[in-house]
């Protein structure tokens, strides 16, 4: 079971954060709480117990992950001048082999109305784009790629950001976004198997001072069945790269390499529309994103252009959603595989002039995959049919995503019941599969297995 121990890898499970929930067709990015509550608060929440179990390296059954969370939501009631609002989340449990509570302030802002001008700011979580599963617009907001929960939008990070939102009419809208500090996104690089010499230090990221801020602006245009955005951004991406510290010298008694997570500038220019025709509803978007960094740094991607088209159809209690993406990586240049490295090697004096070029040269293809640059053009599907029952109140859902390129495939069957109103209980089961030196294939023996919660929201 140990596929890739022995070599210097860097597998990155960007893909497995897709969010298969979708995202209503005109639904607000402002998050909705339950209207309940006295006086000038609304207060919301709720309270889960969640499993997720798998297999370890010898096919033996256990525990991945399994904890208690509860979410307190607080909305002070709007009036003609603003409101605010505050995500609060504490968790307790079994994570990956330790166990450790978590207190999270997802989010916390307040918002200004001032007569077409609207601002706000404090910790938010910025969704951009109107796709469903693979968003290329949206910079703004880091992931959580490891968090287990059955609802995809928990890997969303919050980070401090000032909005201002300018309204010249009832259809036009210009919104323009200052992300002053950098927060990565987070990877657990301790759960993948890695060779015992490769360690990682802290990432070198932006210090927070205002030059290294990030700027995004939109324009969104929301007609009676149809609406669209254009979008900039410039700054620091939330995934970071890869870089191989300094070598040891030789002769080599105890050897190690150090790899730091490294940020790199780009800029975007984006598009999406998304156009309702009766039980048909159709979504795109299309995102050319250019660094604003050396390319011979290998922490840096290469330019691309990505899209993402879906529609999704309803029949009755049926509903069916397809989407198809895309890449086309500009200037690509073809990279081999990393072979198995050979830590008898370092013992050859002939080797040592060349050793800084080999780690150079496999962190930049491990640093392709976690882009998903490691073929000119890259194309994946998407379907998710799900089915409702007995008065919604049961729910029979599979996502399934097959990239055309890899060959990596995901499977993820679920069943949602509804005992009564906000009291819910689900169970299901995610695979991962893909040929060797595939994200999914490395993340199989993390991820695959059955999960089950238990949920009641107030």
């Amino acid at each position: 079971m140990n596929k890739i121990s022995g070599r210097l890898i860097i597998p990155i499970i960007f893909i497995c954060s897709i969010p298969l929930s979708g995202q209503g067709l005109f639904s607000s990015t402002l998050t909705d709480v339950d209207n309940k509550g006295t006086g000038i608060l609304d207060i919301g929440g709720y309270m889960r117990g969640t499993l997720y179990a798998g297999w370890d390296s010898r096919d033996e059954a256990e525990i991945k992950s399994g904890y208690g969370e509860s979410a307190l939501k607080l909305t002070a009631k709007p009036n003609k001048w603003g409101k605010a609002y505050a995500d609060i989340r504490f968790r307790s449990g079994y994570f990956e082999g330790h166990t450790t509570s978590l207190f999270d302030l997802r989010e916390a802002y307040v918002d200004l109305y001032i007569n077409k001008f609207d601002f706000r700011f404090g910790k938010q979580i910025k969704v951009w784009g109107r796709a469903d599963a693979f968003n290329p617009t949206q910079n703004l907001s880091p992931y959580d790629y490891f968090n287990r929960s059955p609802n995809e939008d928990d890997r969303r990070l919050g980070n401090l950001v000032l909005t201002g939102r300018f309204h010249p009419s009832s259809f036009l809208h210009i919104e323009m976004d200052w992300v002053p500090f950098y927060l990565p996104s987070v990877y657990r690089f301790d759960l993948l198997d890695l060779p015992e010499f490769v360690s990682f230090t802290d990432g070198n990221y932006p210090s927070p001072n205002l030059k290294n801020g990030s700027l995004g602006c939109k324009i969104d245009i929301v007609l009676n069945k149809i609406e669209g955005s254009l979008s900039y951004f410039s700054g620091y991406d939330a995934m970071p790269g890869l870089l191989p510290g300094s070598l040891p010298q030789p002769p080599f008694t105890d050897f190690t390499i150090q790899l730091i997570p490294s940020a790199f500038k780009q800029s975007t220019i984006g598009a999406d529309f998304a156009v309702n025709l009766g039980d048909v509803g159709f979504r795109g978007e299309i995102a050319w994103k250019q660094p604003e960094e050396d390319l011979t740094n290998p922490a840096v991607p290469m330019e691309e252009l990505s899209w993402a088209i879906g529609l999704d159809r309803s029949f009755g209690p049926l509903r069916i959603l397809l989407e198809y993406t895309g890449k086309k990586i500009m200037d690509f240049t073809a990279l081999d595989a990393p072979g198995e490295f050979d830590p008898a090697i370092l013992q050859d004096p002939n080797t040592w002039p060349y050793l800084e070029t080999m780690m150079g040269n496999q962190i930049r293809y491990y640093n392709r995959i976690l882009y998903d640059q490691t073929d000119e053009w890259i194309h994946s599907l998407l379907v998710r049919p799900s089915l409702s029952l007995f008065h919604e109140t049961l729910e029979l859902e599979l996502a399934g995503l097959y990239n055309i390129t890899t060959e990596e495939f995901m499977l993820r069957p679920m069943i949602t019941y509804q005992l009564a109103d906000g009291i819910e209980c689900l169970a299901g089961y995610e695979h991962y599969s893909g040929p060797e030196n595939t994200r999914f294939d490395w993340i199989s023996n993390i991820f695959n297995g059955p999960f089950m919660e238990f949920r009641i929201s107030f």
